[in-house]
């Protein structure tokens, strides 16, 4: 169809490129603007217009091809916040936070105000960093800027709150929210199970329940994730059996995994290798990989060996596993095997992968991995950032002490 237009305005090609978007599953040829011969629309357009150059980069964001969509904002001879948003949101899709929060900063630093839509897409990108001063400075731009406390932007800053570790004010701002829906519930949720609140987090969900809010299939991982970090078997069951008795969720391969977790922390590893056998599905890495660190913690070499090689026979061999049964071996003084274990992984040139970290300074997220080297002025700089910070927490404590 697209073929048809030998001369385009932008009337024609806003809406093409806008449905172009969501063939995602489907061949490039129908979205790509470029690489295929139907791309020649967007080059042959008589009009192109901010509106334009927005809708073609959206469409390579929507199917996750960032580096063409920044080469395209990049060439934008006029760029409004409609255009920012869709960049920068592209990189938080695709995984890439760190780009995506420094565009953000970039679009500031260009004049242009933050939209819902920017605002939410760095929160996100904050939460994932842990870039919690960055967090805070965003949630009072939204505040001086007067921006609707809505579900999605609630949401965000919940959840961005929650991932940083700050449990509390993603609790207040929980409170705050004028309509509190399941993804705000389940974000809190999740960050209290992940931040040693736990019984906090399981509460939560009797609480969503008595208002009326469905939880969904991410509520009950993270609310089952809760009951494994607690040991609380009884309660990590009861909850299992309700979601599909009661809430009628059909558990997926990952609630599996939490409840091997859970039986597998708590020592019950017979009863969680049971589960694993009697799972309507195939079981995973994630799975698996439960019962080989439950076989770590408690010193099951047997049942270690033999999850590893169901993990060879599908193909999931990778780095983590053999480290784990390595452990394993170690945890006994098995040092022959840990031995074999190594050249194992030397022989079939499986590699351990490098250890990675991320810091905030001065409000900038700077990542390490292991093994990287940096310039004498970029580490002289980060170590000043980091000395700065630390006189700074000193002094507060110091004072805090004394008054």
């Amino acid at each position: 169809a697209m073929g048809r237009f030998p001369t385009h305005s932008r009337r024609d090609v806003v809406p093409l490129l806008q449905a172009m978007g969501h063939f995602r599953g489907m061949s490039p040829c129908w979205w790509s603007v470029r690489s295929c011969e139907e791309g020649k629309m967007f080059d042959g357009c008589l009009s192109k217009d901010v509106v334009t150059w927005t809708a073609v980069v959206n469409g390579y964001v929507k199917v996750g091809d960032v580096k063409v969509a920044r080469q395209l904002f990049d060439e934008m001879p006029e760029r409004n916040s409609v255009s920012w948003s869709a960049m920068i949101n592209g990189y938080v899709q695709v995984g890439l936070f760190k780009e995506g929060l420094d565009l953000f900063n970039e679009m500031l630093g260009c004049g242009f105000e933050a939209n819902h839509s920017s605002v939410v897409g760095a929160l996100s990108a904050c939460g994932f960093l842990g870039a919690l001063d960055q967090g805070r400075w965003i949630h009072a731009y939204v505040d001086r800027k007067g921006m609707e406390l809505d579900g999605v932007l609630g949401t965000a800053l919940v959840d961005m709150y929650a991932k940083c570790g700050c449990i509390e004010l993603a609790y207040r701002v929980f409170e705050q929210m004028p309509v509190r829906d399941v993804f705000a519930f389940t974000s809190l949720i999740s960050g209290m199970a992940n931040h040693g609140e736990s019984a906090r987090a399981i509460a939560l969900l009797s609480r969503m329940e008595r208002e009326g809010v469905k939880p969904n299939e991410i509520t009950f991982i993270c609310v089952l994730n809760a009951c494994s970090r607690m040991g609380l078997v009884k309660e990590g069951l009861r909850v299992f059996e309700s979601m599909t008795v009661v809430h009628g969720i059909k558990p997926s391969v990952q609630h599996y995994g939490c409840l091997v977790d859970l039986l597998g922390g708590a020592g019950m590893l017979e009863q969680a290798k049971k589960v694993v056998a009697e799972m309507p599905m195939e079981p995973d890495s994630y799975v698996l990989g439960a019962l080989l660190n439950a076989c770590r913690v408690h010193g099951n070499v047997e049942l270690g060996s033999e999850m590893v090689e169901g993990l060879t026979e599908r193909g999931l061999d990778r780095s983590g596993v053999h480290v784990l049964l390595s452990n394993i071996y170690a945890s006994v003084n098995q040092w022959g095997y840990v031995e074999n274990v190594r050249k194992r992984m030397e022989d079939k040139q499986v590699k351990k992968d490098p250890g990675c970290s991320l810091i905030e300074v001065d409000g900038v997220a700077c990542e390490f991995v292991a093994g990287n080297k940096l310039v004498t002025e970029e580490f002289e700089s980060l170590l000043l950032g980091i000395d700065k910070h630390l006189r700074s927490y000193w002094i507060d404590d110091y004072i805090t002490c004394g008054s």
